[in-house]
């Protein structure tokens, strides 16, 4: 009966995997359902862990001025979802909030 050793490459790349699927849960898990948490997630945190911007508590404008500076910085938001986009990060992460 002798030992068994799994090969490095193989381990590694379990790592990688367990790594990647902990970090999507993590980002999910961060925004409140709604209608644009998905372009949210893939807008926002291409470039951004979601606390970044989850811990924000800004007005409507100041959002919209974010989201403004982000388009301008490559972020992909479709026209039609800019005012949704910005009333779902005031919702969930207004003054108020």
């Amino acid at each position: 009966m002798g030992i068994s050793f799994v090969p490095l490459d193989h381990t590694i790349s379990l790592v990688l995997l367990a790594l990647v699927a902990a970090t999507g849960m993590s980002r999910a898990q961060a925004l409140p359902p709604g209608p644009m948490r998905d372009v949210v997630d893939q807008a926002c945190t291409r470039c951004h862990l979601a606390t970044e911007f989850t811990a924000k508590h800004k007005t409507a404008d100041q959002w919209a001025q974010t989201v403004n500076q982000m388009i301008d910085k490559g972020a992909v938001i479709g026209d039609n979802e800019f005012d949704r986009l910005v009333d779902y990060l005031t919702q969930n992460f207004g003054p108020e909030k």
